[in-house]
């Protein structure tokens, strides 16, 4: 896990970027927008930082099937918020809705409630997240013993789970 602290600029070019309505599928009924917005921004700039080449002409753009284009892949990003630093129980979700999105890699991201630190989880494949996911009916309890019951009907993987960034 890569700890990524986050700038004034980067929460200010999130809200500039990206308008914070509903998305279709989304678990916290568009809440987490601006979660998923610099989760974006942050993988971006990591990315950007790192001499990858990075597709900046979508960022902030109305899209489905991915987020950015790094290295001629298309990379949808997850972002969850949390209020703890993450732990490899955690479970990193894709909703049922969203499992034909035309993406090649998934990345995950924790972003703490008060948004000054995000958290680069790991990635895995399209095909690879879904072969070792495991898939969760909405009323169904959270396995991780956190008293969370699935909003919908989604797949699961925890983040020990994950392929984990190179720093």
């Amino acid at each position: 896990m890569i700890v990524i602290p986050i700038t004034n600029e980067q929460r200010a070019k999130a809200k500039e970027l990206y308008s914070f309505d509903k998305l279709n599928g989304s678990f916290t009924k568009g809440e987490g927008n601006k979660y998923g917005a610099i989760g974006e921004i942050i993988v971006f700039d990591y990315y950007k930082n790192k001499g990858f080449d990075v597709n900046n002409k979508i960022i902030g753009k109305d899209k489905y099937d991915y987020d950015l284009i790094i290295n001629e892949f298309k990379v949808e990003i997850k972002t969850k918020r949390t209020t703890v630093y993450p732990q490899g129980h955690f479970l990193c979700s894709i909703s049922n809705h969203n499992i034909n999105q035309m993406c090649d890699f998934y990345f995950f991201v924790r972003v703490l409630e008060d948004m000054r630190t995000g958290f680069l989880l790991g990635y895995k494949s399209k095909d690879g997240f879904f072969k070792n996911a495991q898939f969760d009916k909405k009323g169904s309890p959270d396995i991780s013993g956190n008293g969370w019951v699935f909003e919908a009907d989604c797949w699961n993987l925890p983040i020990k789970d994950l392929d984990k960034f190179k720093k």
